[in-house]
This record gives structure tokens, sequence and C-alpha cells, in this order.
């Protein structure tokens, strides 16, 4: 029986799809479900799910408003989960702060940045933002296959767009790779 619950996860959480957003369809493929269940499920990557659901991102992206002047949709969904990604200035002011090093996945590669060790506990850190990376797609070069025939209209149109990763928390966030000592992951030790 686990086997099977286990088999159901992984195809619900890398088989490709789209999400249809007013007049827009958005690709959510596998590659980004498994960039946001690697980085945002455990404390010391960035900012975390309470419970991990990417249903929760189709919700948001078929409510969101979409057009190709904008990058990150921030929505509420209560309690999604727990902001752990803050400017450095904030961070060294919590609690028994401590600076560590930690590692980052940005485009498929590793990154280290600064984290912050501090005694708060995780439940404190818990929010209702839930942010979302979603651009414009013009070619079907990057679609995945399976879904080429289905998107390449919306594609043709200017109405596809690609989810590109999505998080817990707050959206003005940068790439982790453009950090420097400005932003901190924050690591909950309480």
């Amino acid at each position: 029986m686990k086997e099977i619950l286990t088999e159901w996860r992984k195809f619900l959480t890398e088989a490709n799809e789209t999400i249809q957003s007013g007049d827009n369809l958005v690709i959510f493929a596998d590659w980004v479900k498994g960039h946001i269940e690697r980085g945002h499920k455990e404390p010391g990557k960035g900012s975390i799910f309470a419970d991990f659901d990417l249903s929760l991102v189709n919700d948001a992206v078929s409510k969101a408003d979409i057009n190709p002047n904008q990058a990150v949709y921030t929505v509420s969904v209560p309690n999604v989960g727990y902001d752990l990604v803050m400017p450095m200035e904030e961070a060294m002011k919590l609690p028994d702060a401590k600076r560590v090093e930690v590692s980052k996945e940005e485009r498929g590669g590793e990154v280290i940045v600064p984290g912050i060790e501090t005694s708060k506990p995780l439940q404190d850190f818990l929010q209702d933002k839930l942010s979302v990376v979603i651009r414009p797609t013009t070619s079907l070069e990057y679609v995945p296959e399976e879904l080429k025939d289905q998107v390449a209209q919306a594609v043709e149109e200017g109405k596809a767009y690609s989810i590109l990763s999505a998080w817990p928390g707050r959206g003005d966030v940068p790439p982790s790779s453009e950090w420097k000592d400005k932003w901190a992951v924050i690591i909950p030790r309480g």
C-alpha cells in the first residue's frame, strides 16, 4: 500500500499540466513541481509550506490576474506556510541569531547564501502569503513535449505562461544568486 501511495504522490507532483487563468493558459511543468518540493518542504533552504500541497499553487494561479508585465503574484492563503527568508537586517534581530551558510537551488544549480539560526520557534513564522513566479511563454522550445499541442495556439496568441517557482511568504525576495549579505534563510531552532 505504501508503494502505491508513493507512486501516486510522485505522479501528482511530477505530471506536466496546464491551468486556465482567465483567457490565459499556464504551464505547470514537472521540473517546477520538483523544484518547489525540493526547496520548500524543510527548514534550511528557504520558506516552507505548512502542508505540502501543490493544489494551493494551482488555485492561486487560476485566480490570478495574469499579465506580461508582472512576474511575481502574491495571494492570500490561510496558514499556507512559514516565511523563512528575510532581509539580513531583520534576521540579525531575531533571538540568538547566529550566522551560517546554507545551499539553495536556483536554475538547476546550487547557490550558497547566508542563513540565520534562531531560537525563535517555527510556529512564529506562520503566515498567509503564497508567492508564485509566472512568466510569459513565447516559444514551444521549453514546453514539455506532451503539452505542445495543447498550448501551441495560446503561445501563438500571447496567452501562454509558465510557473517558474512558488513559495510561502513575501513576493519581493530577489533570486538567491543576488542576495549577497542583504537576505538570509531563517533556520528556527526553538
